[in-house]
């Protein structure tokens, strides 16, 4: 089930519900029903002005920037994405900051307990990669790498509480949560049911505990770089009863002994990492899997093969002004050539589009098996 109810979750009340649900239908607007007008202001507009001045029309990428961001129309446009984001994380932290010093009491109360089984190990060593510490993605207040002390679950709260925001105003996964859509899509390809798996780039740990509901015999690792998270991750999975093994590593060296795992996974961490991370990530899940197990990446579906210039640039919107740095390299990286050089035979390699359940939407998934 999608975002359930759980102890670590920050409590709107009836007035920042209504606060949100305000940002929700202005993000949907802005999105939905603006957003397509912008091509038509490039054709009718930004595009002939460009063309009087250059003396040719907009020929890349770079052409059609310098031509929309000069328009008036598209300026309006833009000002108002980035601002219903903003408000958005608003709305998120007036709630998520209320209900700090509760949160850090009930993160320190599952923590010492352990009741459920589940774990945390926090390395005070690891590099935590720079555009992490100096980059607030997706404008999220204090960023990923947030850590203001020990008990500090803020980054976690900020990105859980706001995800569920972006995801109801997006209708994605209303019904079944993408950690959910690739479980049923590993049964359905794969046939596998792994005794050990690993989620990288776990985040606040919503695609981790449904691995371990979904196989109940299973020992569940998670891993990510930012301390913040983690510990949220950790309380939340305790907090529904869910064993899961969180620790502070990175995707490209993982750390973990060779052929441990019989599946690894991440989810919508692709277009945060950059190629050479995520082509290490890859190599770290063909190092990681016993013979015949399985890696699964999924991730958004962003990609700019067989697009317009003009869509290249309508995409790559939150590259400039979402803080999404690795948007485009994402976009254009390529996952099954990345799998080949990890060590996995081209006949085991797939590329699909997996629908969602409830919605047209179907993500991007990137998926191997090693051979027996």
């Amino acid at each position: 089930m999608r975002d359930p109810d759980h102890q670590m979750l920050p409590r709107p009340t009836a007035e920042d519900a209504a606060r949100q649900r305000y940002v929700l239908a202005l993000k949907g607007f802005v999105g939905g029903r603006l957003r397509p007008l912008n091509e038509a202001i490039f054709e009718t507009e930004a595009k002939p002005k460009f063309a009087a001045a250059a003396g040719h029309p907009p020929e890349s990428v770079a052409d059609i920037a310098r031509a929309m961001y000069a328009n008036p129309r598209y300026q309006t446009w833009s000002t108002l994405n980035r601002t219903a984001q903003e408000l958005m994380w608003q709305s998120v932290g007036e709630v998520v900051f209320r209900d700090e010093e509760r949160l850090k009491t009930d993160y320190r109360r599952l923590h010492e307990s352990c009741a459920a089984g589940g774990s945390l190990e926090l390395d005070p060593n690891l590099e935590i990669p720079n555009v992490l510490r100096k980059i607030h993605i997706h404008l999220q207040p204090g960023g990923y790498a947030r850590d203001q002390g020990e008990d500090d679950v803020i980054a976690g709260a900020f990105y859980e509480a706001g995800g569920a925001v972006y995801s109801r105003g997006q209708s994605i996964g209303v019904a079944e949560s993408k950690a959910e859509t690739i479980i049923r899509f590993i049964r359905e390809r794969y046939a596998l049911e792994p005794k050990r798996i690993l989620d990288v780039g776990c985040s606040a740990g919503a695609s981790s505990t449904p691995y371990a509901e979904a196989f109940p015999d299973a020992d569940v690792h998670a891993i990510d770089v930012a301390p913040g998270l983690l510990r949220y991750a950790h309380a939340r999975a305790e907090a529904l009863g869910v064993a899961v093994h969180f620790h502070q590593r990175n995707a490209a060296a993982m750390g973990f002994d060779d052929g441990s795992f019989d599946l690894v996974v991440s989810h919508n961490a692709m277009h945060e990492m950059s190629a050479k991370t995520t082509a290490a990530m890859m190599q770290e899940s063909f190092r990681l899997l016993r013979p015949g197990g399985v890696c699964v990446h999924q991730d958004i579906p962003l990609r700019y093969d067989g697009l317009s210039e003009f869509k290249r640039f309508d995409l790559g919107w939150d590259l400039k002004n979402n803080n999404e740095p690795f948007w485009e390299a994402y976009a254009t990286n390529d996952c099954e050539a990345m799998l080949k050089a990890a060590g996995f035979a081209a006949a085991d390699i797939s590329i699909d589009a997996v629908p969602l359940l409830d919605s047209p939407m179907a993500w991007y998934v990137a998926s191997a098996r090693k051979q027996a």
